[in-house]
């Protein structure tokens, strides 16, 4: 959401004629510029080959803030794409277009959170990705002012043993990637939570999970919530529905 601060006069000597600023608030915004690059690639990556629809997310000149993106444009990238891909162009638009914002830490295990992370989660100073992949599970969402703030962990080992392998119904354990991490985190915990969602603590960011991954076109599997929030086991078509805020309209 872009405001407008006009700024008519400062106290003192200088002489300052009435100039019109854009202030950005709200959206998708790195704790850092690094994170802010990373959060871009993955985003990109979620459209792996899409040339078409990785290309319509960009940073800001800051390099901190994804770049707000135009309906129409949206429209345009996605036309034709299957129901599943549209949906998860549609939700990082809303996320980006938002007036709250969503900022996300993207770290790896052996460097240290960003400061902002540090506070919001109570941590001890200096504390590394490591402890957010050991006791978080590779990431972790949690209110911040009138938004959310994420960590996300780029080389997480945790294994997430909720996961239906569809042709057997047996179930096993994965690795999150970076992409659905954020995806999880960001999208279904941080935006459900701003957006009062009953169920973004659970529901929401399985549903978010297994959306990225059949939108990488993976079909033959799912995560079941069992070993996650409330660890109330989702069926199949519950794990493979889609938050109704992120349905594209």
């Amino acid at each position: 959401m872009e405001r407008r601060l006009i700024i008519s006069e400062i106290e003192g000597d200088t002489r300052f004629n009435s100039v019109t600023l854009q202030v950005s608030t709200g959206g998708i915004i790195g704790v850092s510029k690094v994170s802010g690059m990373r959060v871009l690639n993955e985003i990109q990556n979620t459209f792996f080959n899409h040339s078409q629809i990785k290309e319509i997310f960009e940073l800001e000149s800051n390099g901190l803030r994804i770049k707000p993106i135009q309906k129409k444009v949206l429209d345009s990238a996605i036309r034709g794409f299957s129901r599943d891909i549209q949906c998860m162009a549609y939700a990082y638009y809303l996320a980006i277009n938002g007036t709250e914002a969503h900022y996300v830490d993207m770290t790896f295990t052996y460097e240290t959170l960003n400061k902002l992370s540090i506070s919001e989660l109570g941590l001890q100073a200096r504390t590394k990705g490591k402890y957010a992949d050991d006791n978080y599970g590779g990431g972790v969402n949690t209110s911040y002012g009138t938004g959310t703030i994420s960590v996300v962990v780029l080389d997480s080992t945790a294994d997430i043993g909720d996961y239906t392998y569809s042709p057997t119904g047996v179930d096993y354990p994965r690795h999150s990637t970076p992409a659905e991490l954020l995806a999880h985190e960001m999208l279904g915990h941080g935006y459900g939570r701003v957006k009062r969602s009953s169920t973004y603590g659970h529901a929401d960011a399985v549903q978010m999970s297994n959306l990225y991954w059949r939108t990488r076109g993976y079909t033959n599997f799912y995560r079941n919530g069992s070993w996650h929030g409330t660890q109330v086991r989702l069926s199949n078509s519950q794990a493979n529905s889609i938050p109704n805020h992120f349905i594209y309209r």
